[in-house]
């Protein structure tokens, strides 16, 4: 079992169908676990566990106790996803237990949730979202269209029938839908892969200053305000 597994422990079926679907969009390796008491039977303790837990306080203190007094878990970082409307306070919650890093109460908020999760696993946070995009050759006066495939604070994926090659400078530009901030970034060609009329590239930002590398953050994780 990989390190990087995330254990998902729900105790009522489908709880967590948005929450697989957002890990499984970004590529995350997890593992379903009907009970606490299942995946503590497990071989070898994951990198990050996610559990849903019921509106009763004594059934999370169970759980939380369970997970300290086993020696291989005690130590993992958790995420719990609270009951809709829940009446137990997160402050009660956290009392509980040092290892509790982050709640959600359902629905889960999807960007802030990978912004978790990816911090966790020490990984860098990354947004997917298709959004139109405009390519500029350095030095160049045609722009290209192209549509984003997905973000990280280093750089981002995209398609387009522009022909570009690894170790190209490019500019690109593209406006948040949500605030109408426009970007223009600097960047790398790192990857290319053709597929029929279209072709896939991987791109690295450069010089990017801290103003850049903020707005570009609040984007990805959501955080931006209108």
């Amino acid at each position: 079992m990989h390190m990087k597994n995330v254990f998902l422990i729900e105790k009522s079926p489908d709880v967590f169908r948005a929450v697989k679907a957002y890990l499984e969009e970004s590529d995350i390796q997890y593992v379903k676990f009907s009970s606490l008491d299942e995946a503590l039977q497990a071989e070898e303790a994951p990198a990050l566990i996610i559990l849903f837990t019921t509106d009763s306080y004594e059934d999370i203190k169970h759980d939380i106790d369970a997970l300290i007094n086993n020696v291989a878990f005690s130590r993992i970082p958790r995420i719990l996803l609270l009951p809709f409307n829940t009446s137990v306070s997160e402050s009660k919650i956290r009392d509980l237990d040092i290892h509790i890093q982050a709640l959600f109460q359902i629905p889960v908020e999807k960007l802030k949730f990978l912004t978790s999760v990816a911090h966790l696993l020490i990984r860098a946070p990354r947004r997917v979202f298709r959004i139109l995009i405009t390519l500029q050759p350095e030095g160049g006066n045609i722009r290209y269209s192209g549509t984003s495939i997905d973000f990280s604070e280093s750089g981002m994926a995209f398609e387009s029938s522009a022909d570009f090659q690894p170790g190209d400078l490019i500019q690109v530009q593209f406006v948040n839908p949500r605030n109408r901030k426009r970007f223009l970034l600097k960047a790398s060609v790192i990857r290319r892969v053709v597929a029929g009329s279209t072709i896939f590239y991987g791109i690295k930002f450069i010089e990017m200053n801290e103003q850049n590398e903020k707005e570009l953050l609040d984007f990805i994780t959501g955080e931006n305000k209108a």
